[in-house]
């Protein structure tokens, strides 16, 4: 019998409209055709990557992750906390898919399975925000989980300035959040409306500002920062800024970082691939270059 490698599937079968429950037989035996021995966990409670890699230690050749960008945040993290990480491979069913947008993975099941059981990881830079790690994004502000809400046509339609003024125009524009940010050797105060910290070409369903100059493997990050406007004339530039795509870099700024630290007045919470995180004071983001092994 030909070798086969040992598979860790981790599936959340509510992912996508329930479509992995329904399709979990095709991504079986998709697998097992590309030379995967499967052995097959869904999410939920006592039985997470991170407790099944410690209870059978060189087993496995690869954990897989068959759900949404949010079952692909935590089980990431499980990797990453193991004694041994191991390739992460992403069979992407969720409702968003920021992630596999921009790393190449929306494309049909039998050639995501094919690239598994090839075992070829491609190494691209992950995130740290503070002791969690995150895939493609950490932000706060009043757009956080917004985007996460809002239909597919109306992203697909205002994109992703253009939604965010829709946002400005829309939520309680009294908010703010007080901070320090430092970009790496450069320092922001006062308070914001936004700030996202992010390796990925889509954030929320929506292509990012000059998404074509956004690499997975630079060893950078894409930041993006709005400030709250105190006056009615900074409100309008605000506008113009985000109608025209162009950073003034006064109220609207696009960054490159590899180290992003935020120190606020109040506690503070962030999304981290869409996911909700603790409230912090403190958030000190950096990248880990290539330490995501992604079987792409």
């Amino acid at each position: 019998m030909e070798h086969r490698h040992q598979v860790l599937l981790i599936y959340n079968g509510a992912a996508g409209k329930r479509r992995v429950a329904q399709e979990l037989e095709s991504i079986l035996t998709g697998l097992t055709r590309a030379g995967c021995m499967v052995t097959a966990c869904p999410v939920m409670e006592g039985w997470s990557a991170a407790q099944l890699l410690a209870a059978y230690p060189g087993r496995f050749d690869a954990v897989v992750c068959c759900g949404g960008d949010g079952t692909l945040h935590y089980t990431v993290n499980d990797v990453m906390n193991a004694p041994r990480p191991l390739p992460v491979g992403y069979l992407p069913f969720g409702s968003t898919n920021d992630f596999a947008a921009s790393a190449g993975l929306r494309r049909p099941l039998e050639e995501n399975c094919a690239a598994i059981g090839a075992m070829a990881p491609r190494p691209l830079d992950l995130g740290r925000f503070n002791e969690r790690h995150f895939c493609y994004v950490a932000a706060f502000g009043m757009f956080t989980a917004v985007s996460y809400q809002t239909p597919q046509a109306t992203k697909n339609l205002l994109g992703h300035f253009a939604y965010v003024l829709e946002g400005v125009l829309r939520l309680d524009l009294s908010q703010g959040w007080r901070a320090t940010i430092q970009v790496d050797d450069r320092t922001l105060e006062g308070e914001f409306w936004y700030c996202s910290v992010s390796n990925s070409r889509y954030i929320g369903g929506m292509a990012v500002p000059e998404q074509n100059a956004v690499q997975l493997d630079d060893g950078l990050f894409e930041v993006m920062i709005l400030r709250k406007p105190q006056t009615l004339p900074q409100a309008r530039r605000l506008v113009t800024c985000l109608m025209s795509q162009k950073p003034d870099g006064e109220l609207l700024y696009l960054l490159q970082a590899r180290r992003v630290r935020a120190v606020f007045d109040e506690p503070t919470g962030w999304t981290l691939d869409g996911e909700a995180s603790p409230q912090v004071r403190e958030a000190d983001i950096r990248v880990e270059p290539g330490r995501l092994e992604l079987l792409v």
